[in-house]
């Protein structure tokens, strides 16, 4: 089972793809969106979404394996990706909006880091890669064709 914790305003005009594979993976997919904080200065607001993030991630997926889609985090070829995501039984991904969170608080909870590229993701396209990524991964361990 996967989660996506999604820290943003709205998808609504970019969300159909991000649908399709939401109906593929079925069961195997939940998707959480988060409002984020609006009030306050940049470092406010990231103190405010950090905490509102521990809170949900301890409450909600405190046994679950937990992974962050972060800068400082590994570069992970598909392989490797579906290899991190086959062991443990529940995974919750972790995508913030621009703001960011602190990541330093965060480091007792987190399990596990990972990233997409150098390259700035807008925040939907991110989650489209990220739920792309999961249909693939389950695809390569169900030995289906979507993965040439």
């Amino acid at each position: 089972m996967f989660t996506i914790l999604s820290i943003s305003d709205s998808d609504k005009h970019r969300n159909s793809a991000i649908q399709e594979y939401e109906k593929r993976l079925g069961k195997l997919i939940s998707i959480e969106n988060i409002k984020p904080s609006k009030n306050g200065t940049h470092e406010q607001i990231i103190q405010k979404d950090t905490e509102n993030i521990i809170q949900i991630l301890e409450k909600k997926y405190k046994n679950h394996y937990k992974i962050m889609m972060s800068k400082d985090g590994k570069l992970l070829t598909t392989e490797e990706f579906t290899s991190l995501v086959s062991k443990p039984n529940h995974v919750v991904f972790i995508i913030w909006w621009p703001y960011g969170l602190d990541e330093t608080q965060l480091t007792t909870i987190i399990n596990e880091k990972i990233w997409f590229g150098k390259i700035t993701l807008p925040h939907w396209l991110a989650k489209l890669t990220l739920i792309e990524q999961i249909y693939r991964s389950e695809t390569i361990k169900t030995g289906k064709s979507y993965h040439y």
